[in-house]
């Protein structure tokens, strides 16, 4: 995450302007950026490869943190938290202008010894003033620490509470989703976790009803409307897989069915389908992905739900890894072989694509795929996708970003890795 003064900003600095090309009618959004010197932000999370952590080491090493957007005063104007891997995490206040100050360690935010993959930002404690949670990857290598949950004192301080309300989680931490599962008025939390490369993670799909204590996905429920601010665990009775086959790297919250009740669709990297759980108003799920929608994105990165084509049903949007240039697709890991596509089909997993999915959402209550025809199918190396209506123009847009320092599926590195993993297993028949 290079110099972040830099791509967060753009989308804060949206102009909703159109202009339009020379020699076409085309429609562009004018974005600008704005650079440190401008806005006082010099968070930089930067990476140094070690010996004992490294992309080799842990494959998601240069998978970033997170960036949460906050109004920390309720002044009107939106703060920046950053979340750090190998740096610490950083909190700025908006000053006005677009200046914004750094307050990190007088608002009590301490992330020290903790590698942060992802912020959410709620009133987790429904007093009118916004909380943080930050997810982490902990007890794995040198990385110590766990999830933390920092509640919003008023005075632009914040106290740090996630052992007292249960919400301590160590392991392999991607991102949290706050919301009302239940609807009685308070907000539960999933935590999206994910999993390191061991021979356990493969088998068949119905390895998925495992539990696993560092990589299995967790549910929360809320129980503040009960007069007690704790969250306590509810991932197996509420139907919600917890198994090591999940490499959460996305989520979204939202009602999709229309029900009134919120589901979740969980992106996974790999072999494991994406879940999409559906919300059955009794405290349970229901993971229906197989039944609503015929194949999604294999490597799935980043995810968002919205009515895209302004039918008034939602519709859902993945991302993949897929290159639009033709001499990096060219040396990327691509679509699996025929003989591994029906080995995973008879090991139960479903159908998965390297590239990106938009799902159409449908009047009974399936998805048709339509990233090919609307020629959304590949943005490269994409992480996180926002559907808004950036222009305003009534009609919503879609703003992907993408990049990475070093891609860990070029054949070379492929092919390289291979050969590094034979010699290790060798010496160590030997030794």
């Amino acid at each position: 995450m290079n110099k972040t003064s830099f791509y967060i900003l753009i989308l804060l600095a949206v102009m909703a302007c159109k202009m339009p090309s020379s020699d076409s009618d085309e429609i562009y959004i004018k974005l600008e950026s704005l650079g440190s010197e401008l806005t006082g932000i010099n968070f930089n999370n930067k990476l140094e490869s070690k010996p004992d952590l490294n992309i080799i080491e842990y494959l998601y090493y240069y998978n970033g943190g997170g960036v949460g957007i906050l109004d920390v005063n309720n002044d009107g104007l939106d703060d920046i938290f950053f979340s750090g891997n190998e740096v610490g995490d950083e909190l700025y206040l908006n000053e006005g202008d677009m200046k914004f100050k750094n307050i990190t360690q007088s608002a009590g935010i301490n992330s020290e010894n903790n590698w942060s993959t992802g912020v959410a930002i709620a009133d987790i404690n429904n007093d009118g003033l916004v909380d943080i949670y930050v997810s982490t990857v902990s007890d794995y290598k040198n990385l110590e620490g766990h999830n933390r949950l920092y509640i919003n004192n008023g005075d632009l301080t914040f106290t740090e509470t996630s052992k007292e309300t249960g919400l301590d989680f160590v392991g392999f931490g991607t991102q949290a989703s706050f919301f009302d599962y239940d609807n009685d008025g308070d907000l539960d939390v999933y935590l999206l976790n994910h999993s390191i490369h061991t021979p356990r993670n493969y088998g068949r799909a119905n390895k998925r009803f495992e539990k696993d204590l560092k990589s299995g996905d967790r549910m929360y429920e809320n129980l503040l409307n009960e007069g007690n601010f704790k969250f306590v665990e509810v991932t197996e009775k509420s139907g919600i897989y917890s198994s090591s086959l999940g490499y959460g790297l996305a989520i979204s919250t939202i009602d999709v069915n229309q029900d009134g009740y919120t589901d979740i669709y969980v992106g996974n990297d790999f072999h494991e389908n994406d879940y999409l759980y559906l919300n059955n108003g009794d405290k349970t799920f229901s993971e229906v992905s197989k039944e609503k929608i015929s194949h999604t994105s294999r490597f799935t990165m980043g995810v968002d739900i919205s009515d895209i084509n302004g039918d008034l049903i939602q519709d859902i949007f993945t991302l993949d890894m897929m290159p639009f240039k033709s001499d990096i697709f060219m040396k990327s890991g691509g679509e699996d072989s025929d003989k591994v596509s029906q080995i995973k089909k008879d090991y139960g997993y479903n159908e998965q694509l390297a590239r990106n999915h938009m799902q159409l959402g449908t009047n009974e209550g399936i998805f048709k795929e339509v990233a090919l025809i609307t020629n959304t199918y590949a943005t490269d190396w994409s992480w996180s996708v926002l559907i808004e209506d950036f222009d305003n123009d009534a009609d919503n847009d879609i703003f992907i970003s993408n990049g990475i320092y070093k891609r860990p599926n070029d054949l070379d590195f492929i092919n390289f890795q291979s050969i590094f993993y034979t010699k290790t297993i060798e010496r160590k028949k030997t030794d």
